[in-house]
């Protein structure tokens, strides 16, 4: 649950520190510092790309890919639990 206090929770992303001013719980807040920790090191060992802002951009390029990949999985599970929902109501009335 989210909380309406804001609090900065210091990060270490690519060896840059950062602040990050969220009303996340600080919990959350590192489970996501270590999923993009995770994505880095998968990216750098399939990768030839040794600056920081190439690895960053193909970083985001993976996670945005499977934002739309699970974006879209959900899409098709709504549309198909609502066909499920018309098939039911239909056979109850």
């Amino acid at each position: 649950m989210r909380s309406l206090v804001k609090r900065v929770v210091e990060l270490s992303i690519l060896g840059h520190k950062l602040a990050v001013t969220s009303d996340e719980s600080e919990e959350y807040i590192k489970a996501v510092e270590e999923c993009l920790a995770r994505t880095i090191e998968e990216v750098r060992g399939t990768t030839k790309a040794v600056a920081t802002l190439d690895l960053a951009l193909l970083v985001a390029l993976n996670l945005a890919g499977e934002f739309v990949k699970v974006k879209t999985e959900l899409e098709r599970l709504e549309k198909r639990s609502g066909e499920l929902v018309d098939q039911l109501e239909k056979k109850v009335s």
